[in-house]
């Protein structure tokens, strides 16, 4: 099984202060360091490192802010099915990096189905994370500067806060999906225009970064490539660091399609498989519900979902604000 027609239809940057989300961000440009640059120290800077502190934006609010400035936003709701992020989709396919049990959340509006993670419930991002923790954030300014080929500003602390989200709408099987994820940058060579204009993030290539630990087998390679495929990445760049946080060696940029072809451990196809009957599954289960003041909580083990007997009521303020259930009704 493939995903289909995968196509990135916004990029949205949310503002911790306003705490809000906006359209034409300022979007970050890959480039190589040069031979000089190395070793790149991910270190440098930690004591002054911004965690997010519980602000980001929550399951629903990416969704809610596409959908309410799309021209024809009626057009789009009759033809999907799903709205959830790229987190969720992962966990489905089977990635166990932070724990093998997670409990999730349903709903059904207007016909379509809303995923979220009941972690956001719970958020642990509210103190600094280890050092180790930040090494991909710090590892992301040495490569993305604001202008392609521009050098890199890594005195300023890393705010990790500050974040540009792309919203990608792609079919798995029988259902259309359309969902969030966080977006490094391009790697463009050349200035973008405006990203609000549908034509200008036609020519977005997007681009990642990995960090690997020397000398320790990779692990999380089935994660990285899984992200990299959902987010439309076709060149991925791996970072090695020593035991000190140093990169000492070029960063390689690869391919994911190679990447995924050498590990003998991982398929793609059979890891989409397990997602839509994951899919499958919660659309049975709702196809007789329709309230977004009510969600169907489950579990998932292994491979297996466990699902409450009852509808929860959601308690204020819910997971969409009241402006949007408004323009949906009115839809």
């Amino acid at each position: 099984m493939d995903l289909v027609d995968l196509k990135l239809e916004n990029l949205l940057e949310y503002d911790p202060d306003t705490k809000s989300l906006k359209g034409n961000p300022q979007i970050l440009y890959y480039r190589q360091p040069r031979a000089t640059e190395y070793p790149l120290d991910l270190n440098k800077g930690y004591r002054r490192y911004i965690p997010r502190n519980g602000n980001f934006p929550r399951a629903f609010g990416l969704v809610q802010h596409h959908v309410m400035h799309l021209p024809k936003p009626r057009q789009v709701l009759e033809h999907m099915d799903f709205f959830l992020n790229r987190g969720t989709m992962l966990k489905f396919m089977g990635d166990r990096t932070y724990g093998k049990e997670t409990n999730y959340a349903a709903c059904r509006f207007k016909g379509c189905i809303y995923l979220r993670s009941l972690w956001e419930d719970q958020d642990e991002r509210y103190t600094v994370p280890s050092v180790a923790k930040t090494y991909p954030f710090k590892a992301r300014q040495y490569v993305f500067t604001r202008s392609p080929g521009a050098l890199p500003r890594t005195d300023a602390p890393v705010d990790e806060r500050k974040q540009v989200y792309g919203m990608f709408s792609a079919k798995l099987g029988s259902f259309r999906l359309l969902y969030s994820a966080e977006v490094s940058g391009v790697s463009n060579k050349e200035p973008l225009g405006d990203l609000n204009d549908p034509e200008v993030l036609k020519t977005c290539h997007l681009a990642s970064l990995k960090i690997d630990k020397e000398g320790r087998r990779n692990n999380s390679a089935p994660l990285w490539l899984m992200q990299s495929y959902l987010g439309g990445i076709d060149q991925l760049a791996i970072a090695n660091t020593n035991e000190r946080g140093h990169v000492c060696r070029p960063i390689k940029v690869v391919s994911c399609a190679k990447l995924m072809s050498q590990e003998s451990q991982f398929n793609i196809h059979d890891r989409l498989q397990k997602l839509h009957k994951i899919l499958e599954e919660i659309s049975i289960k709702m196809s007789n519900k329709d309230n977004p003041h009510q969600e169907l909580r489950f579990k998932m083990r292994q491979d297996s979902i466990l699902f409450e007997n009852r509808l929860t009521s959601i308690e204020p303020p819910g997971n969409f604000n009241q402006q949007f259930i408004d323009f949906i009704n009115r839809l």
